[in-house]
């Protein structure tokens, strides 16, 4: 049996969910919400001892981390595989995956921060002495200092600024790539295309989705609309957010 614990907007929850989909793998929903701080509560924690999402529990067996989520995924359930053969080509799908943590994460992470995540933190105020309650049961020190900055000033235009330009580099390694091979790791959708799909789904909705779009990425745009029509994608994204009262829809 496998649970997932996840939250439905979550980049990180969303590739693991597009590659259950992918291998027509069904599992039990359990619904983290972020932004009442239930990752960094005691019951999630003895699941997830890092405090972040997803976590999948596989017959009591705990796996963490996105993208080990995806290789585990495929080894444990090869029968649709979505891991290239030819070992170069696997290798191109590796470094895809890591790109997505070295790149992608961070900078998307700061992205959001101001149009999306102060947003949903501000529909809830919490008093100072909760919000510094919350940060005390984070696990992460790194984490947890990083959220107590951003709820005090936010994320300035500069850090705003060095993130996109990141960003940019990284879908311009994405458009050049495509433009030799169909897919990021060759021929075939593989974990390469899971791995990104999420933060380009997110880049298309905040301040510069110029950035993904066929005037400036023409093979970088058309990857994205095949990753779209895919069945599985659609499955994946249909988790709605359950919060009726939040104002981000996607």
């Amino acid at each position: 049996m496998l649970t997932l614990y996840h939250y439905w907007s979550s980049v990180c929850s969303q590739k693991v969910r597009l590659c259950l989909a992918e291998k027509k793998l069904s599992f039990d929903s359990r619904h983290i919400d972020l932004f009442t701080f239930e990752h960094w509560k005691p019951f999630y924690r003895k699941i997830n001892n890092k405090g972040v999402v997803p976590a999948l529990d596989h017959d009591g067996k705990i796996i963490i981390e996105s993208n080990v989520l995806l290789e585990y995924l495929e080894d444990k359930f090869p029968e649709i595989r979505l891991r290239p053969g030819d070992a170069y080509a696997a290798a191109q799908m590796r470094i895809w995956i890591f790109n997505s943590e070295e790149i992608a994460h961070t900078n998307v992470n700061t992205a959001s921060h101001n149009p999306r995540h102060a947003v949903r933190l501000a529909q809830k105020p919490l008093s100072e002495e909760k919000i510094a309650q919350a940060a005390a049961n984070c696990p992460n020190p790194i984490i947890a200092a990083r959220f107590l900055h951003r709820h005090a000033h936010g994320v300035s235009d500069a850090e705003e600024n060095q993130a996109y330009v990141a960003l940019d580099y990284l879908l311009g390694m994405m458009e050049e790539t495509l433009g030799a091979t169909p897919w990021l790791a060759g021929r075939d959708y593989s974990l390469a295309d899971i791995a990104m799909a999420p933060y380009v789904n997110r880049i298309e909705v905040l301040k510069r989705p110029e950035m993904v779009g066929a005037a400036k990425r023409p093979r970088l745009a058309a990857w994205w609309q095949k990753v779209q029509a895919r069945p599985a994608f659609q499955e994946a994204f249909a988790f709605a957010n359950p919060d009726k009262n939040d104002p981000i829809k996607r």
